[in-house]
């Protein structure tokens, strides 16, 4: 009877919720019984969670209507007729010029005139004299008649026209290193009527600066076709005692001719 008792209690006390339950009866006293299981406590129950409720959705407050920009009407896509009428066109009168009355005694500004040899020296001064017969002196002309420092010692033929004809001339130009006083330019177009010689050389003197210029003539029994003039540049010492020549080659150049045959209409416009 105390074993269905004890039981009956365990169950009760499994059963019940958790805290200390006050006993119902008088405790009865315990028996010789051996020791009792020990009674696992209950784990304490939570408490029971509430539902939260749903956040409301965010309203946006409504927002003023933005004010767009009235399209204007493209040029390009319009006809003729309406891209004119499109256009707004304001005149804005000029104002007459005020008539300035000529003083009697006006002179006319008087055109000044230059002049300056082509040869001159990079250092020259022109000189301009106008119409009144003023005379003023105006700076060199710089880089104009200046030889580059790269060139100075580049020996240059040219030869003008590059076709001349039988019977006729032409301009020869020459530039040798400064150092150099004479230059030999020689051609087969050269030669003389009636010399044995077929290569004929032409000497030419030079400035300064190693400038020369002057004109051959082509004869009328100069072959007609392509010919060479070859350019050298020679400086020349003398012994006075002795009188013994010394010439040093110091540039060479060469430019190709071509010899026409002779007409008659060449002395005609």
């Amino acid at each position: 009877m105390r074993l269905a008792v004890r039981v009956g209690m365990a169950a009760a006390l499994l059963a019940a919720p958790s805290g200390p339950a006050g006993p119902s009866g008088p405790a009865e006293p315990a028996g010789p019984a051996g020791p009792a299981a020990p009674t696992p406590s209950p784990a304490p129950a939570s408490a029971p969670s509430t539902p939260k409720p749903a956040p409301a959705p965010a309203t946006k407050p409504a927002l003023a209507p933005a004010l767009k920009p009235t399209p204007k009407p493209a040029l390009a896509r319009l006809p003729g007729p309406a891209r004119v009428s499109a256009v707004k066109v304001t005149a804005t009168p000029t104002p007459a010029p005020t008539p300035t009355p000529a003083a009697a005694d006006a002179t006319p500004t008087p055109t000044p005139v230059v002049s300056a040899s082509s040869s001159a020296a990079a250092t020259a001064t022109a000189t301009l004299t106008t119409r009144t017969d003023h005379t003023v002196s105006l700076p060199p002309f710089g880089g104009r008649n200046t030889i580059p420092p790269w060139l100075k010692k580049v020996p240059s033929l040219r030869v003008l026209p590059l076709w001349p004809r039988q019977a006729s001339h032409v301009r020869i130009f020459v530039h040798c290193p400064p150092k150099s006083n004479h230059a030999l330019i020689g051609s087969t177009a050269f030669n003389l009527k009636g010399s044995r010689r077929i290569y004929r050389e032409v000497g030419l003197g030079l400035s300064d600066r190693g400038l020369g210029h002057r004109a051959a003539s082509i004869s009328y029994y100069a072959l007609p076709g392509f010919h060479e003039a070859c350019l050298k540049c020679v400086k020349v010492t003398m012994n006075q005692q002795t009188r013994i020549r010394r010439i040093r080659v110091l540039g060479q150049d060469s430019t190709p001719l071509y010899v026409r045959r002779f007409s008659i209409w060449q002395f005609f416009d």
